[in-house]
């Protein structure tokens, strides 16, 4: 007997003990994701909370910061304007359950998430949501019980994250460079950084395909949207349903009217919350793009803004007060797109490509796998061209087959690495990333997907003065853990 009761406070120790450490970590280590992206949701939850009139909120991710001008709005429908969408790795789900709280009578809810499953899912990302807290543990008491469980899990990678962030550097919390910062924000909610022009390679992102199917959508969702809906709808607020700006270069290629419309009626089905806008109407031209496939630069904005506001106004039954000039699509300056070398590199012998098609017009190449000769190779360095066109991308499974492959140098000329790109590479330990800016070496963050196949022990290595840029950056942030410095 008392050796089993010896056993059991043994247990309980190897339990209690741990989780105290994290804890401590959590509660009383000085903030080191308050500068992040992810730190403007504490700014988010002031601005919907501070407003007692009637009012308009606009939840979704990312497209909502990237695609809304809140003044312009207000400017335009003479109501309050509340921009309440943050980070799609955060969840939609957590969105609607902080927003909730905060609707009254006479609110219009406008949910208009991403075009993507995880979006329209019950998806909660519980370290995403430990970093948005992190300078505001306010915060914390307002995640849905049922969530607690997943954040709970989450504390430990979160915790262990945030010791490492402050032993390299007490002084200096996380602080990447760019547009992905919390002071990137304004009072609105909105994102006010320079956005003047699309600077994807290619005009889209190639890993992250846009569907408008039925499939994408979670029945898990809907309900939980139904149930959002009745629960505003019992406070005299009203839940319409949009959609977010979607790039028309990164539709799927069997897209058509008919499945629009289909994917439309599905929506007006299956949602009590009112489909007020028609989605033909928000694929945008590629060119009202900034940096993703649904985040637009500055022009974009003012069309994407005016475009919801006259659905809003048509569901009101009353004109905008304010009409709106659409900008024209935004030139890319010459000069801006880097001049990479396209003459024959030695590295190409290593590798198997295939066409890199838009509009049916060869562009240049993807790296598609590797040849025999790579497949001996301990380090490999990916080729800038081959047959005179620049190398764009990294397929999945892209090094596959590799017998002794060690190290990958991912030159800057690579615009996105596809999700398991680095699968199926037991030997596999060090990808170095050699881009200076994140941004221009794109991953899908969404899927989470990147590592997917990848050693426990491999990791991306970038320069040691990008560390930051790179671990708080939007596309790569939510593979920070793997990222360490040269």
């Amino acid at each position: 007997m008392k050796k089993s009761i010896i056993n059991f406070i043994c247990i309980l120790l190897c339990v209690l003990i741990p989780f105290g450490a994290v804890a401590s970590v959590i509660f009383f280590v000085p903030a080191q994701f308050g500068q992040t992206f992810l730190g403007a949701l504490s700014g988010k939850i002031d601005r919907i909370s501070s407003i007692d009139e009637p009012k308009i909120v606009v939840v979704g991710g990312s497209s909502v910061p990237f695609g809304l001008d809140s003044k312009l709005m207000e400017e335009m429908l003479g109501m309050p304007v509340v921009n309440f969408g943050l980070y799609a790795t955060l969840g939609t789900k957590l969105m609607l359950d902080l927003s909730e709280e905060y609707i009254n009578e006479g609110d219009i809810v406008v949910l208009a998430p991403e075009t993507d499953a995880q979006t329209y899912s019950l998806f909660f990302g519980a370290e995403a949501a430990w970093q948005a807290a992190d300078s505001d543990l306010s915060l914390l008491p307002k995640i849905a019980k049922e969530n607690f469980g997943a954040m709970i899990g989450g504390a430990w990678k979160y915790g262990a994250q945030k010791l490492k962030y402050y032993l390299a550097d007490p002084e200096n919390p996380l602080s990447p460079e760019g547009i992905y910062r919390a002071d990137s924000f304004d009072e609105y909610g909105d994102i006010i950084y320079p956005r003047e022009y699309n600077k994807m390679a290619l005009m889209y992102d190639s890993t992250l395909e846009i569907k408008l199917t039925a499939d994408i959508i979670s029945k898990d969702f809907v309900n939980y949207v139904n149930e959002y809906v009745a629960k505003a709808e019992k406070k005299g607020a009203k839940v319409l349903f949009s959609f977010a700006p979607m790039n028309d270069a990164a539709l799927a290629a069997d897209t058509t009217l008919e499945s629009l419309e289909a994917f439309e009626s599905y929506i007006a089905e299956s949602f009590d919350a009112e489909l007020i806008s028609n989605p033909n109407n928000y694929i945008y031209e590629s060119g009202y793009f900034y940096d993703s496939n649904f985040h637009l630069n500055d022009a974009g904005v003012v069309m994407h803004t005016a475009n919801l506001a006259y659905d809003i106004a048509e569901y009101l039954g009353k004109d905008v007060l304010t009409e709106v000039e659409i900008p024209e699509v935004p030139e890319v300056p010459e000069g801006i797109t880097p001049d990479f070398p396209t003459e024959y590199d030695e590295n190409e012998k290593y590798f198997v490509f295939e066409e890199k098609l838009i509009g049916g017009e060869l562009v240049g190449y993807n790296i598609a796998g590797v040849s025999e000769l790579g497949k001996a190779q301990s380090t490999l360095t990916t080729p800038y061209a081959y047959e005179g066109m620049r190398v764009y991308e990294i397929s999945e499974n892209a090094f596959a087959g590799s017998t002794s492959l060690t190290d990958i140098y991912v030159t800057e000329n690579i615009s996105n690495i596809a999700d398991g790109a680095f699968a199926s590479v037991p030997t596999l330990k060090k990808v170095h990333i050699m881009a200076t800016n994140p941004d221009n070496t794109a991953v899908n963050n969404l899927s989470g997907e990147l590592c997917r196949g990848m050693a426990q022990d491999a990791n991306f290595y970038v320069k040691a003065e990008l560390l930051d840029t790179f671990r708080g950056n939007y596309f790569w942030g939510p593979y920070a853990d793997r990222i360490v410095s040269e």
